[in-house]
């Protein structure tokens, strides 16, 4: 008898056993290479496969803050540098000033809005709508000099179809695309086994009605309309230098040949729309939770008022100068809002190489998260921190002169802090003051309590502001 197929079988099933093994053995490492670099440093355990999915399905948003408690203490602590030294002129004093009656036409207009959209008392007005077109608008201007006429009246508003595409895409983009778990299956994989989310995201955008195609089908469209808007610009001589992206262009074209390979096209329309949306979200998410929470507290809302009244006339518009030092009570206000409700409670930074951070080697490579929003709740820097009380950030209050300098980090902190917090703050005072020279809110009937929130590219409120619309004159 031919025993030659017998005799082979155990071959065959030491190669298998072996391909399997090896199979292990490569996963094993590929998933937990990037971990082995930093096992020092404290942290919970990872579990197989799922990693610490476990821990944000319990946990949700609150995550980071558990952690915090668990495995503290927190430690605060080319091509980018010429980027920000272009800009920065943008973001002088001087520059700034001259923004005031800018924005304050813009405020203006999205005030008179308020009122004839506030009809219907009963459903009151979407006032987190109103704010982020009113941001849009005004950072619209600065950043492409380009007026969307989001807050204009209705027979002045932008005829153009392209641009009302635009807008339309970038305030989806805004408030409807989540990046959290619920958002994409393929982030969701590419947190289990990075090397499938590619893959997995080719396939899925490709498919109706996934949050992969409505992503990619959003992203194609926004990119479009701003390469053009960048081409166009790029073409006029006299384009002037006011906004951010002809300051870019200028920089690129009187620089010469280095400039124009650091800034490629694409980069400056990249740029260009960061600007866009980091300058419109979450200046609209601060204004609206202002509003907000002033509403919330009678108390807080009267002595805002006192102050507001008190620099004078409402005809008066203040100045760069007076927005710095007139209003004290309504940085508190401002500050508060932002401790309380933080817009970015999560920042990442990628380390460019090994680096110690309180005694712990983190490799090159190595994601470290920054999270404002626990610190912004941390009770050793803000007792009572549940509660909303501007007076916390008096300057000559003892809770301020106790805290630590960075246990407040709304526009993050040293070299690459936000570079538009001035531009930001500005605009916020100024609609404070015009606002509630005019109106004082309160919350619709049909505002949730408590708040519920969508977790995208920056914090958002789920369902948005609604308030009513009482003008100062009938209260």
């Amino acid at each position: 008898m031919d025993m030659s197929l017998g005799l082979g079988w155990p071959e065959a099933g030491k190669g298998s056993l072996f391909i399997v093994v090896a199979l292990l053995i490569g996963s094993f490492v590929y998933l937990y290479a990037p971990y082995w670099g930093v096992r020092k440093v404290p942290g919970p355990p990872v579990i197989p496969l799922v990693g610490h999915l476990p821990l944000l399905a319990k946990h949700g948003p609150d995550v980071f803050g558990v952690l915090a408690k668990t495995y503290g203490p927190i430690f605060r602590d080319s091509r980018w540098s010429a980027m920000r030294n272009t800009i920065i002129s943008l973001y002088q004093p001087s520059h700034l000033a001259s923004l005031i009656p800018t924005m304050q036409s813009y405020i203006a207009c999205a005030a008179q809005r308020l009122s004839s959209e506030n009809e219907n008392e009963q459903q009151g007005v979407d006032f987190s709508s109103l704010s982020l077109k009113l941001a849009t608008d005004v950072i619209g201007e600065a950043a492409f000099g380009v007026d969307f006429g989001l807050t204009a009246p209705a027979d002045r508003s932008s005829k153009d179809a392209q641009v009302s595409e635009f807008i339309r895409q970038h305030i989806y983009s805004t408030t409807s695309l989540k990046m959290d778990l619920s958002g994409s299956f393929s982030i969701i994989l590419g947190l289990i086994l990075p090397v499938l989310q590619e893959p997995w995201r080719q396939l899925l955008k490709r498919i109706p009605g996934t949050a992969d195609r409505k992503m990619e089908q959003t992203n194609a469209k926004l990119s479009k309309r701003v390469g053009e808007i960048v081409s166009k610009r790029a073409s006029e001589k006299d384009r002037g230098s006011k906004d951010f992206l002809s300051a870019i262009l200028n920089a690129r074209d009187r620089d010469g040949g280095a400039s124009r390979s650091l800034f490629t096209s694409d980069y400056i329309s990249a740029l260009t729309y960061e600007h866009l949306l980091a300058g419109s979200a979450t200046t609209s998410f601060t204004l609206s939770s202002i509003v907000y929470l002033v509403a919330k507290h009678p108390a807080v809302e009267q002595k805002l008022l006192q102050e507001i009244d008190g620099f004078g006339p409402p005809t008066l518009l203040p100045s760069a100068d007076d927005l710095q030092h007139k209003f004290p009570y309504l940085d508190q206000v401002i500050k508060e809002a932002m401790r309380f409700y933080t817009v970015s409670p999560l920042i990442a930074r990628e380390t460019s190489q090994d680096i110690e951070i309180g005694g712990y080697l983190l490799p090159k490579g190595a994601w470290v998260w920054l999270a404002p929003g626990v610190l912004a709740n941390d009770p050793k820097c803000f007792p009572e921190p549940h509660l909303f009380r501007p007076e916390r950030f008096d300057p000559d209050g003892d809770e301020e002169k106790r805290r630590h300098p960075y246990a407040h980090i709304p526009f993050g902190i040293g070299p690459r802090a936000c570079i538009g917090k001035k531009f930001s703050l500005q605009e916020i005072k100024l609609s404070v003051i015009h606002l509630y020279r005019h109106y004082v809110f309160r919350h619709s009937p049909l505002m949730e309590s408590p708040l519920e929130f969508q977790y995208g590219i920056v914090l958002n409120f789920k369902h948005g502001i609604k308030l009513n619309v009482v003008s100062r004159s009938l209260a």
